[in-house]
């Protein structure tokens, strides 16, 4: 009987209102055909440099950077073909590679116009809403028209296990939109088409390679967590704690083990202490930590908050790498895409093979241990280091002596010091106190408690600023990061020289570094100091105020500079 009245009911409604529903129905499939025409020509078929299928990826800027996943590239080779729904075909070159996470940026090449996808935030994305998964299973299309499947997000902050590998899908999103072999790479789209996955991974495994309704795709704000570390060159790692958690009652996550050397401990953190948010997520399981601390890089600062008898606590992490990959580590044969397709002769004309490329497109990968394609690290160290040399190249005086004279601030009694920076030693004097360091082996305990780290960093200062290439042992391009405690966007460059580690941050307004993190030695917590208003004091280019940011309190402490000048 209610089955009967729910008819009626809706036999009425259409009676009453035929062309309204009829409409509305009809606008929303024009409006789904409409998005798949706009978001189509950002979808790229990912093929091996011999033209046999691979996978897909997606265009995320008009210079043709394409994100797809590392388990399609790694099998083909340092050079592409990628093919658009314009029935065109494109070489490619491997940019970097996140084998963690399953993420690859490759470039094509060609055209400065590419259709690009715009992204959304995979933040607000929740069970029930509608997306589209675009791609190329089985290499259907020998026009490369990507085949579109529609379906609904079935879960969030999904996690899934390496299983047997080191791909590890943390914080992604389940649909039941088709994904069959051939998809992955390709991006998931909302209903508007915004871009807010890549589709990389369905569960096969146990039930034959074909669709069973549960696949995942990694979410965009973590992708773009790592663009620019791959548009480095780089290998990136994920990052972890020196601390591990477990899930204990009442859904708490409690700290089950901590380093003694790592600088949680150092901030007081002990297991047994209930870990409350981390990145500034709250937590209610271990797998809630897992799942956010695998979305982020390697060298990441954190903030965390955790709770104990002595109450509430807050501070702040540096991730160690996962993994520490010094060459692209090489899949298992059944984590390997099938390639059982070959580009078709009719879909475009066919580039020469990898050795017979033009040597204008060979040039533009660069084997390097420890780099994916070190040609891109180069372009991006360039754009930091050009401009820095250009500021400080007039005025290089670099076998001179610096002596800065500054105040601490904030102290009450106005307190004086000086520094005085050398080729081969770093002094430094406050009121009747005063501390020598040797450059070729610097010691902590030559240095203030209160400012431990900072002569080894005004050393590094210096040879940073040196055109001398033995000055550091290394200058790497590093991505980019959120610096803490400013809260900004930063471009980074890694040096190392010894055992010493410096993270130099850039700015867009600023052609000198506004912060550095110097790790010196096992143990001990980095310097953090940060720069503000260089400027040239007769001839030496010193910033007008360098801040300490203490480990503890992440509050900043200043020293004013009053006058720097060099003698020979």
């Amino acid at each position: 009987m209610r089955f009967r009245w729910a008819i009626y009911g809706l036999l009425l409604l259409l009676a009453y209102h035929p062309v309204s529903a009829q409409q509305t129905l009809a606008e929303r499939e024009g409006s789904r055909i409409e998005t798949i025409r706009q978001i189509s020509p950002s979808v790229v078929c990912v093929m091996a440099s011999s033209g046999e299928g691979g996978g897909s990826g997606v265009l995320i800027s008009s210079d043709g950077l394409c994100i797809s996943n590392y388990h399609v590239t790694s099998g083909s080779g340092n050079f592409m073909k990628c093919g658009l729904n314009d029935g065109r075909v494109y070489d490619a070159v491997i940019m970097g590679i996140d084998p963690t996470g399953d993420v690859a940026l490759i470039q094509l090449l060609g055209r400065t116009d590419f259709a690009t996808a715009v992204p959304g935030n995979s933040d607000f994305v929740r069970a029930g809403d509608e997306v589209m998964a675009l791609g190329n299973p089985f290499l259907l299309a020998s026009d490369f028209s990507p085949t579109v499947t529609w379906g609904i997000v079935s879960g969030v902050h999904r996690y899934q296990y390496p299983a047997n590998t080191f791909l590890e899908y943390t914080d992604c999103i389940q649909i039941d939109a088709s994904i069959n072999p051939g998809n992955s790479g390709g991006p998931l789209f909302d209903i508007s088409g915004k871009w807010i996955g890549i589709n990389g991974r369905a569960s096969f495994e146990k039930r034959g390679r074909v669709h069973s309704g549960a696949a995942y795709a990694i979410s965009v704000n973590q992708v773009l967590r790592f663009v620019d570390h791959l548009r480095a060159g780089l290998i990136v790692d994920h990052g972890r704690t020196d601390f591990t958690v477990e899930t204990g009652d009442n859904d708490e996550v409690q700290v089950s083990q901590v380093s003694e050397l790592s600088e949680a401990w150092r901030r007081g953190l002990r297991p047994g202490a209930v870990l409350l948010t981390f990145a500034g997520r709250s937590l209610t399981s271990a797998n809630d930590f897992q799942n956010i601390l695998g979305t982020w890089p390697e060298g990441t600062r954190l903030p965390y908050s955790w709770r104990d008898e002595g109450g509430v606590h807050s501070a702040t992490v540096r991730l160690s790498p996962l993994h520490s990959f010094t060459k692209a580590p090489e899949l298992p044969a059944e984590r390997r895409p099938p390639r059982p397709e070959r580009m078709p002769e009719d879909s475009g004309e066919l580039s020469p093979t990898e050795d017979q490329l033009p040597e204008e497109i060979q040039k533009l990968f660069v084997q390097k241990e420890g780099f994916c394609n070190y040609y891109f690290n180069e372009q991006q160290r360039a754009q930091l280091l050009n401009p820095l040399r250009t500021r400080t190249q007039p005025v290089e005086a670099y076998a001179s002596t610096w002596q800065i004279r500054f105040q601490q601030e904030g102290s009450t009694s106005a307190t004086n010091g000086e520094l005085a920076i050398s080729p081969e030693t770093v002094g430094l004097r406050i009121g009747d106190s005063a501390w020598l360091q040797q450059v070729d082996n610097p010691k902590t305990d030559e240095e203030p408690a209160a400012m431990s780290g900072l002569l080894i960093a005004m050393n590094q200062l210096r040879r940073l600023f040196s055109t001398d290439a033995t000055a550091l042992d290394e200058i790497t391009a590093f991505g980019t990061t959120v610096h803490l405690p400013l809260g900004k966007t930063c471009r980074v460059l890694l040096s190392r020289q010894g055992i010493r580690t410096g993270r130099w941050y850039f700015d867009a307004a600023e052609s000198l570094p506004i912060a550095v993190d110097l790790d010196f030695e096992t143990g001990q917590d980095e310097i953090r100091l940060i720069f503000e208003n260089w400027k040239d004091w007769n001839n030496v280019i010193f910033p007008e105020r360098i801040g300490i940011v203490n480990a503890t309190t992440e509050e900043v402490s200043w020293l004013r500079v009053t006058d720097a000048a060099r003698q020979n």
